[in-house]
């Protein structure tokens, strides 16, 4: 398997979701419900890319066909993204082993107020995760993020945080590859990716 990464076409639209691992059980006798939240949830992102034509077109087409299907993987982002937070210095994870939905980072900015805000995206160790709480960086630049999805696979201590755009998780083809054509040598695309949980 290789990871390779996605050619800078921009799709025409373009949606993202978070495939949750959760369970619902609802009691048969009193209707109430559990509900139980596990690991492995994941991104998925559905791209259009309408009526490429020339090198667009050729590239796509190429790159598709170089995947061999669900072989493998692509570095991909959401499109959309621009970073709200402020930002600075080069963020560090701070701590192997870490889980769960906070990640603690240092070599930040120090003092700076919405280092961070809601939305924006970050990625570490192949994984994709979104901020969910603005953060601020304190004096020795450390700062915990608020994150989603939780942590798939244990941090590695001083893993660079890729916090500008773009912000890349690694991905695979959700479904087959394929194209319509147009008359006037035009080609419209169709993409389903999911987040490669095992990257």
């Amino acid at each position: 398997m290789t990871i390779f990464t996605f050619p800078s076409i921009i799709p025409t639209s373009s949606s993202c979701e978070i495939v949750t691992n959760t369970k619902t059980f609802r009691s048969p006798l009193t209707n109430s419900v559990q509900t139980s939240g596990r690991g492995g949830s994941l991104w998925s992102i559905k791209m259009q890319f309408n009526n490429l034509a020339g090198g667009d077109k050729a590239t796509l087409q190429a790159f598709l066909a170089k995947l061999n299907g669900q072989e493998h993987r692509f570095f991909l982002q959401d499109h959309a993204f621009v970073r709200r937070g402020a930002g600075g210095g080069s963020l560090l994870v701070k701590g192997a082993g870490q889980t769960g939905s906070i990640l603690l980072c240092d070599n930040a900015t120090a003092n700076v107020s919405n280092y961070l805000k809601s939305g924006d995206y970050v990625a570490f160790n192949n994984e994709l995760h979104m901020i969910t709480s603005n953060v601020n960086s304190d004096a020795g630049g450390n700062v915990s993020l608020a994150i989603a999805p939780p942590i798939r696979k244990p941090t590695i201590d001083n893993d660079f945080v890729i916090n500008t755009a773009p912000v890349f998780g690694v991905f695979m083809l959700a479904s087959k590859a394929s194209w319509n054509n147009q008359p006037g040598l035009l080609s419209s695309f169709s993409l389903d990716a999911v987040e490669d949980v095992l990257a």
